[in-house]
């Protein structure tokens, strides 16, 4: 974990955090492409009252898009009229319109896929979409400007940044750590652990990966492991992201 920008707490640390109850320490879970699995995921999140946040492509959703795990396994995108409230209780962000790798996209492009998705997405759930996360393994300044105009308030990357430390800048959140990473539940050991203030336990993925690699159960064990932690409070990304704000850590 990188401790340059982390201070512990001093005194009674559950009443000095920045989020909600004075707490240090705020569990937060990111998860792409709006995936037939996600139903099951949405379920076992409200069994043990975690927050995620779910980044879509409405485009892709509207086309029903499927393709083909590795594995075999045929994966499917949600239609609209089946997520309209899963994600009730949970945040939804934009994935882009289509998923494209933008590396080489220019400015209107760029524009037009995350402006229109958070469009789309806003009609269709009748909320503020105000979430951004990167397609692929690509990010670039000129993404984070777009995303600022677009009238995003964060951008989730997916480099992994293995920290429990929150960035300073919202438009560069490198994720925590991607669920199929070895070392998943020493990392979420060490933030139970952490007196670090502010911290953050962001896990990543796709929903599909619990089916290709049968992780239901591990997963279920780590959530029920964080759900009884009393010093951590579950967020949505952009309730992290306002807490943080609040505090001044943020910009």
């Amino acid at each position: 974990m990188g401790a340059d920008e982390t201070v512990t707490c001093k005194g009674d640390s559950a009443m000095n955090g920045p989020f909600p109850g004075g707490k240090t320490k705020a569990f937060t879970l990111s998860y792409d492409d709006g995936v037939l699995q996600d139903v099951r995921f949405v379920e076992l999140l409200n069994r043990y009252g975690l927050k995620g946040t779910f980044n879509l492509n409405s485009e892709l959703m509207y086309q029903q898009f499927a393709w083909t795990h590795e594995s075999g396994m045929v994966v499917k995108r949600l239609p609209p009229e089946a997520v309209l409230h899963l994600y009730d209780g949970h945040e939804v962000a934009s994935h882009t319109l289509t998923h494209p790798y933008l590396d080489t996209a220019g400015e209107g492009e760029i524009l037009w896929q995350m402006g229109q998705d958070k469009a789309n997405l806003e009609q269709l759930f009748g909320r503020e979409i105000a979430g951004f996360a990167a397609p692929f393994d690509f990010y670039s300044p000129l993404m984070a400007d777009c995303a600022r105009r677009c009238g995003f308030s964060y951008a989730r990357i997916s480099q992994v940044s293995h920290s429990y430390t929150p960035p300073r800048d919202p438009f560069y959140w490198t994720a925590g750590i991607f669920h199929l990473e070895e070392h998943l539940e020493a990392f979420v050991q060490g933030f139970l652990e952490t007196d670090a203030c502010p911290a953050v336990c962001q896990i990543v993925g796709h929903t599909y990966d619990l089916d290709a690699e049968n992780l239901w159960g591990p997963m279920e064990d780590l959530f029920r492991r964080v759900s009884e932690a009393q010093d951590v409070v579950f967020l949505t990304h952009i309730e992290v992201v306002r807490c943080l704000q609040a505090a001044g850590w943020m910009g």
